[in-house]
């Protein structure tokens, strides 16, 4: 009898694929899963990212994808609300935004 892995295959194989192809110190990145609204929390995030922002990836998981824990004095408002804007909406959304390492 074959083995049932239910419906999260292909999402853990596209979990597998990003992983293998972009992770690395030089990208910095995190997934988001857009199924949990309200929080889109990070199922993934490179090792880069983790590095930049002084997290440790269990720290990271289940935190939003919004990155609200990066956010700090010079970061703007009105971008932030245009990023969960974006993620409700679930449509794509460029900017630059300042982000703050996390305090030690």
């Amino acid at each position: 009898m074959p083995v049932m892995r239910g419906l999260l295959a292909p999402q853990n194989t596209f979990l597998d694929t990003i992983a293998t192809r972009f992770d690395g110190t030089h990208s910095n990145f995190v997934l988001g899963n857009a199924q949990v609204q309200a929080l889109y929390p990070i199922v993934y995030c490179s090792d880069g990212f983790c590095e930049l922002t002084g997290f440790a990836r269990a720290e990271l998981m289940q935190k939003s994808c919004a990155c609200h824990f990066l956010y700090g004095q010079e970061t703007s408002d009105k971008q932030t609300a245009e990023i969960q804007g974006a993620l409700d909406e679930r449509k794509e959304f460029k900017t630059e935004l300042v982000f703050y390492k996390k305090e030690v």
